[in-house]
């Protein structure tokens, strides 16, 4: 792997959770891996979809996360605008120290 990586954190609306992996599993060159996690989204200015949501005050949300380079970084994002065009979509990138597997 590269050696400037990054971890690029995205965290969207579970209804839009079937496009998102779909974008993600058909991009070229393909994505080494990446994890996704179940979740609430709070927060003063989310658009809450369903009766359920506004009454808890929260959105479902899934977050997915993943290890690459950060020149890579660019073209995932684009991909998610083009297939997932929502307001509530966040992204953020962090640096990453180390990163390996336990054999």
């Amino acid at each position: 792997m590269d050696a400037t990586i990054r971890k690029l954190t995205i965290v969207c609306p579970a209804v839009v959770e079937i496009a998102l992996i779909e974008c993600l599993d058909a991009l070229e060159p393909a994505l080494p891996g990446y994890t996704i996690l179940a979740g609430e989204g709070r927060g003063e200015n989310l658009d809450l979809p369903s009766a359920a949501e506004r009454v808890r005050g929260a959105m479902r949300v899934f977050t997915v996360q993943m290890i690459l380079p950060e020149a890579d970084i660019p073209r995932i994002l684009e991909a998610v605008r083009t297939a997932c065009p929502r307001p509530n979509i966040a992204y953020w990138v962090e640096p990453v120290l180390d990163f390996g597997r336990l054999t």
